[in-house]
């Protein structure tokens, strides 16, 4: 999918710029098809709950060139052309909202040119805002067949993941988007959100944190540091963060709530 915002990426992750320049498509298409050949790729107890995070972020970058819904294979014969005319097409149809008619685009791409990673990657950003979790899901799993490295698709199934209740996997898709790109605040901040809702809030602190370290602006990743100081008891810690959050956005009714928790909790005496 065209890409509204990536995530910078590790020196080794290849960066891609619209328009497609036909060389390169035709470089990366080379290059996924020696490799597959050669090698054949968010209760009452007595414990404080789990913290309330936010919605994990999604990367909702669209990419150049796309891909298919399934693993069969093309019987049209690859037009390198041909993908990025319907690649475009479907890029700008997102944009505008025509996400139905995106997805048609996209399976054209996929159709013309299947072992590009970037083909699924947009095809399944596509399907996901059409409700599609499970055609989404197959997407992304398949742009990471053919590049295992890829940050975003990494990204954005475990969050599909995390809905589905599959936190488990899901971590394992963080750890992968982390390992290639540490310095995404966006990855770091899934991670900690698929752990708080495995139940590992200590363990989740960590990524929250390291989220609000690469990215001090990141208001959901400060409310769910802040959060899950809270469910964890500690008080203080929970109170600057909300404060620190609410200076930058005083209206976030979340942080509000969570922010008289927090000062009540301090009041009563026991907080850690």
């Amino acid at each position: 999918m065209s890409r509204p915002k990536k995530p910078a990426a590790p020196a080794a992750k290849k960066k891609k710029i619209l328009p497609v320049i036909v060389a390169l498509a035709i470089a990366s298409v080379v290059i996924a098809i020696v490799a597959i050949q050669i090698a054949k790729k968010l209760p009452p107890s007595s414990t404080p709950p789990p913290p309330k995070t936010l919605a994990a972020d999604a990367s909702t970058t669209n990419r150049s060139p796309g891909s298919t819904t399934t693993n069969a294979v093309s019987t049209e014969e690859p037009d390198i052309d041909k993908a990025t005319e319907a690649l475009t097409k479907g890029n700008q149809l997102l944009a505008a909202g025509r996400v139905k008619e995106a997805v048609a685009q996209y399976r054209v791409a996929v159709k013309y040119n299947p072992e590009d990673e970037d083909c699924h990657y947009n095809l399944g950003l596509a399907l996901g805002r059409d409700g599609d979790a499970a055609g989404a899901i197959k997407e992304y799993q398949e742009s990471l067949r053919i590049y295992p490295d890829y940050v975003e698709a990494h990204n954005n199934l475990g969050n599909l993941l995390v809905k589905e209740g599959k936190y488990a996997e899901a971590v394992g898709h963080f750890k992968e988007a982390i390992k290639n790109d540490p310095e995404s605040a966006s990855a770091q901040n899934n991670m900690g959100n698929a752990l708080a809702r495995e139940g590992n809030v200590g363990e989740a602190i960590g990524y929250f944190h390291m989220a609000v370290q690469l990215k001090p602006d990141y208001l959901e990743a400060r409310y769910n540091l802040g959060s899950s100081y809270l469910t964890l008891g500690r008080a203080d810690e929970a109170i600057a963060e909300l404060q620190e959050l609410l200076r930058k956005e005083p209206g976030f009714e979340p942080a509000q709530r969570a922010l008289m928790k927090a000062e009540r909790l301090k009041a009563s005496g026991r907080s850690n």
